[in-house]
């Protein structure tokens, strides 16, 4: 019997060190969540399948975290390629995380040009500190995306 190859959906996570893309990553692969005084940087390019069903069809989803890596340039054609969705992630608590997205946004139109983008606030769990990027700065962003395409 021949057997059924599942299509594959490529999701890769963007964004500036230390914004908690692995951590997302980890959550997702593991259902597990490392506390700050235990984390440790990424190193080189990791990947999680998980098969689903939708509308009564197989799909499996692939979630790639490059550790912040993606800005090395050996690695940032293949990293992009195929990806049919792109997670801009940035931290809540650091402004300057979500002022390069710009910079992620131009490699994913580049090299991934036809996957679906998506904005994720992260750290929103800190006790006791104010978001320093705001629901503003956020529609504000994804404004300027949607009048540049």
């Amino acid at each position: 019997m021949a057997s059924v190859k599942v299509p594959e959906q490529k999701v890769i996570l963007c964004g500036e060190f230390g914004v908690g893309k692995s951590s997302l990553f980890r959550r997702y692969a593991t259902n597990s969540f490392v506390t700050a005084t235990d984390r440790q940087s990424t190193l080189g390019l990791d990947h999680f399948d998980k098969e689903y069903k939708v509308g009564g069809k197989e799909i499996r989803l692939q979630l790639w975290d490059t550790g912040g890596m993606e800005r090395v340039a050996s690695i940032t054609s293949s990293y992009y390629k195929f990806a049919e969705a792109a997670i801009l992630v940035f931290s809540l608590d650091n402004p300057a995380s979500f002022h390069v997205l710009s910079q992620h946004l131009l490699d994913i139109v580049t090299y991934a040009e036809n996957a679906k983008i998506f904005l994720c606030g992260n750290k929103a769990d800190l006790e006791g500190q104010t978001p320093q990027v705001t629901e503003s700065d956020m529609e504000t962003f994804c404004e300027q995306c949607a009048q540049s395409n």
